[in-house]
């Protein structure tokens, strides 16, 4: 990966461990920053990127696992590699940090060779994956960075106007929420094909992250930019985007355009910065804009768990996938509370307070409400005696942890079809 710099985050209270790290990482083409407490992590990844980082369990402030929770819920380091680097790491606590989202533990002490292949791997891993964005096919942030940096230094050169463009789409969130992800990636290659047919030869659009858009227009005035990105909007609006499973779609999104001048370099990750800032403000001045298409019914889960992070993890990949969530921790609370209303499917622990899940499980079945409903087994017990009770008692599915929530969500999904349920429109 030689002339591409990346940066990591190094999250270890230890000093002396931390300066030892930095000093076996480092390398002319890496940027390591150090912090001691996940307070510090957080509020640098708010500000900066990371392309990895390097996490001890054991903080001073906060649980790592919490941590870690924490980076998979935030939009920009969703796909950030996460590799765990602790002391005393049973094996349970590991399956814990890969289902949690970790890409990688090792403990320590460690093997200074192993870590630094590990290391190596995930960065490449990284770079290749921000150097074409896989799911558009659009440059990602590493080649709009390098690409902004030409010509950049070739605006300097010959004084030709130049303008960058950041676009975020309106209500993303909406519809991510409401319809699940697979729903959001198909629109978002849609709109990466809106732009890529409407911009001009020499023109460069990629895909910054999430919904977020980055448009390099070289030989480009602010008026023509503007006028640029109104011909692409009109488009949006004009031709609804289709997909099977949703009604049609009309798209609106938000942009900052910056025109650049003078001689003094600029950063593309500030200029996104600004173009956050005041994205921000209009859209608190703005009045509120809804998505044009008709509200459907959301399916309603179930989820019995009293792990906190673990319910949390399956709370947030649902509720991506467009399902409303109800979490509940306590065995006989989930039975009193199905006694007063209803979900579409359930998912079970069996280790819980009040009430273990397999009881839980035959108390459901009684009632006439849940006899059809769809109920999975979530639970560490792998044993064939549980698997046979729990399947015996009448459940439609059973997933051993650690498992991945990606499979999860294709068992709810898979489960949810079965039954056929009608939409209904509000």
């Amino acid at each position: 990966m030689t002339g591409v710099q990346v940066r990591l985050l190094l999250v270890e209270p230890d000093d002396g461990l931390a300066d030892l790290l930095t000093t076996m990482l480092q390398t002319p083409y890496r940027q390591i920053h150090r912090v001691a407490t996940a307070t510090e992590a957080q509020q640098w990844l708010q500000q900066q990127s990371a392309h990895l980082i390097i996490t001890e369990l054991f903080l001073p402030d906060l649980d790592g696992r919490s941590l870690i929770l924490w980076i998979r819920q935030q939009p920009q380091t969703q796909q950030t590699p996460i590799l765990v680097l602790s002391a005393h790491l049973s094996s349970a606590v590991k399956a814990e940090c890969y289902a949690l989202g970790a890409d990688d533990v090792l403990e320590k002490p460690f093997d200074p060779a192993e870590l630094s292949l590990i290391v190596a791997s995930l960065l490449q891993r990284m770079i290749l994956q921000q150097g074409s964005d896989p799911l558009t096919g659009l440059p990602g942030r590493a080649l709009l960075e390098e690409t902004f940096g030409r010509l950049q230094q070739l605006h300097r050169q010959t004084g030709a106007p130049f303008c960058v463009a950041f676009v975020d789409l309106d209500r993303f969130a909406e519809i991510n929420k409401r319809y699940g992800t697979a729903i959001a990636d198909a629109i978002l290659r849609q709109v990466a094909w809106h732009f890529g047919r409407l911009l001009r030869p020499g023109d460069v659009v990629g895909r910054w992250e999430a919904d977020t858009f980055c448009l390099l227009l070289p030989d480009t005035s602010e008026t023509q930019a503007r006028l640029l990105l109104e011909r692409i909007l009109e488009a949006l609006q004009t031709e609804p985007i289709k997909l099977a499973e949703t009604p049609p779609l009309t798209l609106s999104f938000s942009a900052c355009i910056f025109p650049l001048s003078g001689n003094k370099p600029v950063r593309l990750m500030d200029l996104h910065q600004q173009s956050q800032q005041c994205l921000q403000r209009r859209r608190a001045d703005a009045p509120v804009r809804s998505i044009q298409e008709h509200v459907t019914h959301k399916p309603r889960i179930l989820l019995v768990e009293d792990d906190p992070d673990i319910a949390s993890l399956i709370q947030i990949r649902l509720q991506r996938d467009g399902y409303e969530v109800v979490h509940l921790a306590n065995g006989r609370e989930a039975a009193e509370w199905a006694r007063q209303h209803t979900a579409d499917l359930v998912i079970l622990d069996v280790k819980l307070p009040g009430m273990d899940g397999f009881e839980l499980l035959a108390f459901l079945r009684a009632q006439p409400a849940f006899a059809e409903v769809p109920i999975v087994m979530l639970t560490s017990l792998s044993q064939e005696q549980h698997v046979v009770r729990g399947f015996e008692l009448g459940a439609d599915d059973y997933v051993v942890k650690p498992f991945s929530p990606v499979e999860l969500s294709a068992r709810v999904r898979r489960l949810l079809h079965r039954q056929t349920p009608q939409l209904v429109t509000l």
